[in-house]
């Protein structure tokens, strides 16, 4: 597997039907990324919402404190003052905590809600949003696909695709639980899995990611190689703020593992063909 050729042949097929292909790069990356709209910013700022009091110095004369330089000392003197001073700090100690626990039980509720969408959508339309996704890249290296290629993960078997997508994420995730290293080599193992649900609707959950995970033994290296060839392109686009990525490189990297996808297919299959004596 020469990685130079399925590059070429990737770039090839979406130059071939570019602007369909960036339209297809946008869902996919949207899919593939999940939905991550801002968690960083979900936290409200209640400063403006409350009206600070100017801090308050409390001071008590050392002659008060001290008998013997003052005359009318009066015991009951230090207790007012103090008794001043407690009163105030136990007043801000009582409506602080009010703007503070009102502020986070939003942001909780802000990231509980963001979270639980988020799930929703990566269950419901993500996964067979990737399926639709990495379809049309795997037809659009024969010929130029149309976009009707997309309704390949919803239509005729949704659920079949939704539930296996949904466990292949499942096992990449247990696979990070463990460590970073066992989690890239459970992601490398699936990476056919929407491939695989494209070519074969029919094919059951179970069968569908053990032969993503056999296709690729003795290819995840290849994959990860191939991946580590576009880094100066992710640099690039990161340069460009995401504008390259929007309208090239991302394109390129999907038609690139699309045809990754066609080469690993064939070899399996020459493998599986018996040997003439």
């Amino acid at each position: 597997m020469i990685r130079s050729e399925l590059k070429a042949r990737g770039k090839a097929a979406f130059k071939a039907n570019y602007w369909k292909s960036v339209l297809v790069a946008i869902l996919l990356t949207i899919a593939v990324g999940g939905w991550n709209a801002g968690s960083s910013s979900t936290s409200v700022d209640f400063q403006d919402l409350t009206d600070p009091q100017p801090a308050q110095s409390y001071s008590i004369d050392p002659e008060t404190l001290d008998p013997l330089a003052n005359e009318d000392f009066d015991v009951t003197d230090i207790d007012q003052d103090f008794g001043v001073l407690l009163d105030n700090e136990t007043a801000q100690s009582e409506s602080a905590p009010v703007s503070q626990r009102l502020k986070e039980s939003i942001n909780v509720g802000s990231i509980a809600g963001l979270g639980t969408l988020s799930f929703l959508l990566t269950l419901f339309l993500f996964g067979p949003l990737e399926v639709s996704g990495r379809n049309f890249f795997k037809k659009n290296l024969g010929e130029k696909a149309e976009l009707d290629e997309l309704n390949r993960g919803f239509v005729p078997k949704y659920w079949n695709n939704m539930i296996t997508m949904a466990l292949k994420n499942l096992f990449v995730a247990l696979g990070f639980v463990f460590l970073i290293i066992p989690g890239v080599i459970v992601s490398y193992g699936m990476e056919l899995v929407p491939y695989i649900l494209a070519d074969n609707p029919g094919m059951g959950i179970m069968d569908v990611i053990r032969a993503s995970w056999n296709m690729m033994k003795g290819h995840k290296w290849e994959l990860f190689v191939l991946d580590l060839s576009f880094l100066g392109w992710i640099l690039l686009d990161i340069l460009t703020l995401g504008i390259l990525g929007l309208f090239y490189v991302n394109p390129y990297i999907f038609s690139t593992h699309a045809a990754f996808y066609e080469e690993v297919k064939a070899l399996n299959a020459l493998e599986a063909t018996p040997k003439e004596a």
